[in-house]
């Protein structure tokens, strides 16, 4: 009887160990996915916190461009990207609108300023499967008088 014990619990110990084999993911398949692309922005001496722009040359691929704000660190991660395609964020916002006002002869003037943020990261392409780093750019902030 104790043979017969023994060799079911060899039995369920062999097939729970292979159990654990077959179901437990390598770390290969762990990293595996669509591609994504890392990327910073500096704006002065900081981290820049705003939208970013990501884009691919392909003019004709209709879901190749969007938009996500950073993170407070200035860094941002796009996720779900084309494997082997050329992708750049780029920054592109107007911070600031000028000022419009009506005299009263019915004319419009403008006064104040307009204030740009803009900024790319360089072109890359991406890798099969995952993280590209497209690196840390800086976006310059402009002042247009109205």
């Amino acid at each position: 009887m104790n043979t017969v014990k023994r060799l079911f619990a060899i039995l369920a110990l062999s097939a729970g160990v292979a159990t654990l084999l077959v179901a437990a993911p390598t770390p290969a398949a762990e990293a595996a996915g669509p591609p994504s692309a890392r990327v910073c922005a500096r704006l002065g001496g900081g981290p820049y916190v705003g939208p970013m722009t990501i884009t691919n040359r392909n003019f004709w691929d209709f879901g190749a461009k969007r938009t996500l704000n950073s993170s407070p660190r200035g860094c941002m991660v796009f996720k779900g990207l084309q494997p082997r395609r050329a992708y750049r964020v780029v920054v592109d916002r107007v911070f600031s609108s000028c000022n419009t006002g009506t005299r009263p002869d019915g004319t419009t003037y403008r006064w104040g300023s307009e204030g740009h943020e803009v900024g790319a990261s360089r072109w890359l392409v991406t890798k099969r499967t995952g993280v590209t780093d497209l690196g840390t750019f800086r976006v310059r902030r402009t002042w247009i008088a109205c």
